[in-house]
């Protein structure tokens, strides 16, 4: 599949000119925290019914949990948006060719509710998954730790069991949408009583949820940042928070790391077409700057150089635009492994830079300007060679990947065999 069907263009169509109208005129606001990323994400929900298109089908589903109908607390079923890959594509695609920073927002929240949807009982589906995904309610889904970085499972903040209820401690940093979430995510390393310290399963890693106002719960300020100004990032603090025993979702007689690995790739996929939609608004813009602008009297699109630029972001739009429709592809099937995700959200993500500074040098003085796009979606964009597992932590996992299927094993930390 290397093409839309005639629904998807419909659906790209009518989300590239909401974001043109309502979106693009709000960007310098955004930049400036002077408007909420969720106003605008607000409108998006109701302008394309989402309360009814997600909302529907995710009611249903735990009318059916608790008859003991159909499904369980692990189904799988609600990953992407509406249950569809390419449209969950075509929402990163479209918001970020307008504002990676808002797209960045609206990832987070997703993946926040769908992993809620996917896992969560039917309380916290009709309460907490249903208005996250229609966007009524702000969630986050925090991983990252101070100490952890690349070795993201080394972390220290766990959950423990306390009769009828789980207790949260520990901190997460640089959570997209911390500062003004309603609801959390956060995954934790199960405790067992009487464990000691150095027998810890790293594989048991569960996501719990948790409200604002719980006691113990707190978040630091907006954190200041080189691009992604439209989405608010931030710390999460947890001083024996104490949630419902149905909020830890999963079982912890079993490992679960592959859990949070799920929600990593699923975001990895999001990178991977708002990389497309940053590519596509730098190659139109740079190509219209070309064809316009004069120098020596005649458009500079008639110099070589321009074109070889140019001709180098068209094929890197066609190389990232065959990725997205590749994961689309895997998703729908069920298949994939992390080398693949990994490969697809390096070379999507490096190849944007490129095309983004490519974009600026096309346009010259302009370019540098914050007047044009591409000055904010390369400082946008950047943050996808850092974030979500860098671009060199994506190589390793490749190489570590490619060398198993040659006999040869290799972890992150040194060790090897054959």
């Amino acid at each position: 599949m290397f093409e839309f069907s005639d629904t998807h263009e419909v659906i790209e169509s009518s989300l590239r000119k909401f974001c043109r109208e309502e979106i693009e005129p709000l960007c310098a606001a955004l930049e400036r925290g002077e408007v909420s990323p969720f106003e605008p994400l607000r409108k998006l929900s109701a302008t394309f019914q989402l309360d009814e298109l997600v909302g529907g089908p995710l009611r249903e589903k735990a009318r059916k949990l608790r008859d003991g109908k159909r499904g369980s607390h692990g189904e799988r079923g609600a990953a992407g948006l509406l249950g569809d890959p390419a449209v969950s594509a075509i929402f990163a695609k479209e918001v970020a060719r307008v504002s990676p920073g808002l797209c960045l927002s609206l990832v987070a929240n997703f993946g926040c509710g769908a992993t809620i949807a996917a896992r969560g009982d039917a309380d916290l589906i009709e309460r907490v998954a249903v208005p996250v995904l229609s966007l009524e309610k702000i969630g986050c889904w925090g991983l990252t730790e101070v100490g952890s970085g690349s070795d993201a499972f080394a972390m220290q903040t766990c959950v423990r069991e306390q009769g009828d209820e789980v207790v949260l401690n520990g901190s997460k940093t640089f959570i997209s949408n911390a500062p003004i979430a309603d609801f959390f995510l956060i995954y934790a390393r199960f405790e067992a009583a009487g464990e000691p310290a150095g027998e810890r399963d790293k594989r048991r890693i569960f996501p719990v949820v948790v409200e604002r106002g719980r006691a113990g719960l707190e978040t630091g300020p907006p954190m200041e940042k080189f691009g992604m100004h439209a989405s608010p990032t931030g710390e999460i603090f947890l001083n024996e928070v104490r949630v419902p025993r149905s909020h830890l979702l999963g079982d912890p007689d079993a490992p679960a790391r592959e859990h949070a690995e799920e929600t990593l790739a699923t975001e990895r996929a999001a990178v991977v077409a708002m990389c497309l939609g940053v590519i596509e608004r730098c190659l139109d813009e740079a190509t219209r700057f070309a064809i316009e602008r004069k120098q020596f009297g005649r458009p500079i699109a008639s110099y070589q150089l321009i074109q070889q630029k140019l001709a180098k972001m068209v094929v890197a739009r066609e190389n990232v635009r065959n990725l997205v429709f590749k994961l689309i592809w895997l998703q729908q099937q069920g298949k994939g492994s992390e080398r693949e995700v990994s490969a697809a959200k390096w070379y999507a993500s490096e190849a944007a830079c490129e095309v983004a500074l490519d974009a600026m040098q096309v346009m010259g003085g302009s370019g540098y300007m914050r007047e044009f796009p591409p000055e904010r979606l390369f400082r946008d964009i950047r943050l996808w060679t850092v974030g979500g597992g860098t671009s060199e932590i994506q190589q390793l996992t490749i190489a570590k990947d490619h060398l198993r299927d040659h006999g040869f094993s290799i972890d992150l930390r040194g060790g090897y065999g054959e």
